[in-house]
């Protein structure tokens, strides 16, 4: 039990930060293009994505 609240103690501030740090980790990680590329890969593989990205064209 005292293991959970630690991880739970690292884990919240954690995601705070890169909740609040989004944009700028976002433009950073496009800015390599192997992750860019990796991750346009991994994102039309869902279909919801996908579906988004090609209807975005389209509009």
């Amino acid at each position: 039990m005292k293991s959970v609240k630690v991880i739970l103690l690292l884990l919240i501030p954690i995601v705070v930060l890169g909740y609040s740090y989004r944009s700028k980790i976002i433009s950073f990680l496009s800015s390599v293009p192997f992750i860019r590329k990796f991750g346009v890969r991994t994102a039309m593989r869902i279909p919801y994505v996908r579906n988004k990205f090609i209807g975005k064209l389209f509009q």
